[in-house]
């Protein structure tokens, strides 16, 4: 695969809409000051608000419409506070905000320009798919993954000895291999093709009660194993794996197709002096003084020294001391990818379709949302925990600790869990509080089309 683009690919195989004006205008359900909400936005918000805090809504007609109406109020309401706080100025939520517009626009690009062929398999194409990708056996070995060669050599020194795998365990592997496997450091059966490129052709060789001789190193560490067993896998059983596993690895050769094309129309082009220049920034320096130099060039754009150390400061990626040459060369490759894909992207008019806007607008009521609740409680929440209100709430609601068998649970069991619910009952009523202050700061700016949300068709999610 061509380094460009490389580490985006993954992501592909991984509630307040913005307002889209169609060739036919849509009616209005309500209005905000000057944000609208059309018919097809409420009934996609009020889906989402039935997935979360409004289940108790048995039915969905009119009187239900309107609390799910008030709920997405509500969210503008938060924003519109959010805008005139200058929250979407904190650098966090804005670099919050920008990865979520990138993320989705990529998915959109890669949807409507590189996925359009057909994923589906025949049984043949699985068959032969299972033996080349190496799902068609499967191994059990123990593993003892150590910091450094050195230690792995003194480990298998120590195992040739007569040691104990087990007490090997305990005192080299990292910790957390151990946690994830185990006191014995045995991993489970795992298809051959599913084991990391280095331990593959180790574990299909192996016989089994073997050690491997010398230390196999991957991206964990330092591997010292052991094969117990090696057995065929089941072609029918391995049916919806082997399915999924091969619709993922088409998706990905079309990925690759159109990046590799994408690259070839963008001319990409890397500039070597001044991936020397990056490689020389000391680990000590946040920024590049030298003078300007092009890192990477494409037909309508560059990248540079000075805009990848924008990137290192912004935590968009590592510091260019702490990447060999070719990791660098790389992620160069996979920074500049991604601001040609967001320029064709945009081109092509993806960050105007209702979908994707969406998600960057989900993100930031959400991010906003959070950003007001904690501003509010930090300056207005006032729990009372004392131990006489702790010990009344107990009191006036012993329904709520008696147990089934009639037996109620004693007070010092559940008074922290107490504590923590007054703490919440604060913080809910403090926000409560807040939202009704800003629906009666902004009374006049609502206005609520009764008959256009009676057309509304408001389905609860299944």
């Amino acid at each position: 695969m061509n380094p460009i683009f490389r580490s985006l690919l993954p992501a592909v195989l991984l509630v307040l809409p913005a307002t889209i004006h169609s060739a036919t205008a849509e009616a209005t359900v309500a209005r905000i000051g000057d944000r609208t909400i059309s018919i097809s936005e409420f009934e996609h918000r009020a889906g989402e608000l039935l997935r979360s805090g409004y289940k108790h809504l048995d039915t969905l007609g009119m009187d239900a419409r309107l609390q799910l109406l008030d709920g997405v109020i509500a969210q503008e309401l938060l924003v519109l506070e959010g805008q005139q706080r200058g929250v979407g100025d904190d650098p966090v939520i804005a670099m919050d905000l920008a990865r979520t517009e990138r993320r989705a626009l990529m998915n959109a690009l890669y949807d409507s320009q590189a996925l359009l062929g057909d994923y589906s398999s025949t049984e043949q194409e699985l068959r032969e798919y299972s033996v080349t990708a190496q799902y068609d056996s499967e191994v059990l070995s123990r593993h003892i993954v150590c910091d450094t060669e050195a230690e792995a050599l003194t480990v298998l020194a120590a195992l040739k000895a007569g040691t104990t795998f087990e007490t090997l365990v305990a005192t080299h592997s990292r910790r957390s291999i151990q946690d994830r496997f185990g006191p014995g450091g045995w991993v489970g059966w795992f298809r051959i093709g599913e084991l990391y490129d280095e331990l593959q052709e180790p574990l299909k060789t192996m016989t089994p009660g073997e050690i491997y001789p010398r230390p196999v190193k991957t991206s964990l560490g330092y591997h010292v194993f052991g094969l117990q067993a090696r057995r065929p896998t089941s072609f029918e059983e391995s049916l919806p794996f082997l399915r999924s596993q091969l619709r993922i690895q088409k998706r990905a050769d079309d990925m690759e197709r159109y990046v590799n094309g994408l690259r070839e129309r963008y001319k990409v082009q890397p500039v070597e002096q001044g991936l020397v220049a990056l490689a020389a920034i000391d680990a000590q320096d946040s920024s590049y003084a030298g003078p300007e130099q092009s890192l990477i060039t494409w037909k309508g754009g560059r990248l540079s020294v000075a805009d990848f150390m924008d990137l290192v400061r912004e935590g968009r990626t590592q510091h260019p001391a702490r990447m060999s040459a070719a990791t660098l060369r790389k992620e160069v490759d996979n920074q500049a990818g991604g601001k040609i894909m967001m320029t064709e992207a945009r081109k092509l008019g993806l960050d105007r379709l209702p979908h994707v806007a969406r998600k960057t607008t989900e993100r930031r009521q959400e991010l906003y949302a959070k950003w007001l609740f904690m501003d509010q409680v930090r300056q207005h929440a006032q729990p009372d925990t004392s131990a006489a209100t702790t010990r009344r709430f107990y009191d006036e609601n012993l329904d709520l600790f008696t147990r089934t068998d009639g037996v109620v649970t004693d007070f010092g069991q559940v008074a922290s869990g107490i504590r923590t619910l007054l703490v919440n009952q604060e913080e809910t009523a403090t926000m409560d509080r807040f939202i009704a202050d800003l629906r009666q700061r902004h009374a006049g700016d609502i206005h609520v089309n009764r008959k256009a949300l009676q057309k509304a068709v408001v389905q609860r999610p299944k």
